[in-house]
């Protein structure tokens, strides 16, 4: 991994995911990662003339590739969000801890 995909890794909480039986796989040439479980996907490409990511939610479907959305200039600090929204089982557990240390 390279300098851009560690620092995204970072951003979208790697070790975290991993723990969760998540796939994370990187490609160096094209700045990007993507965060799979079962038939899902995110790609997350960073796009450095921007400083901005883009995001592609795929889908397998009858051994095809469905792309669902499409969101460009998304921040760093948001990324976890658009993956957490995408697989709605799956909660951040820092986020969870944060929360309820608050509510406390």
């Amino acid at each position: 991994m390279n300098e851009i995909t560690l620092e995204m890794a970072k951003q979208v909480n790697a070790k975290e995911l991993h723990f969760a039986k998540f796939q994370l796989m990187s490609d160096d040439k094209n700045n990007s990662i993507t965060v799979a479980k079962g038939k899902k996907a995110v790609n997350i490409h960073y796009n450095s003339g921007s400083d901005l990511y883009e995001l592609e939610f795929v889908k397998l479907k009858n051994w095809e590739r469905l792309v669902v959305d499409e969101k460009k200039g998304v921040y760093g600090d948001q990324l976890q969000g658009f993956i957490q929204g995408f697989f709605p089982n799956f909660e951040y557990v820092m986020d969870s801890i944060r929360i309820v240390g608050l509510n406390c």
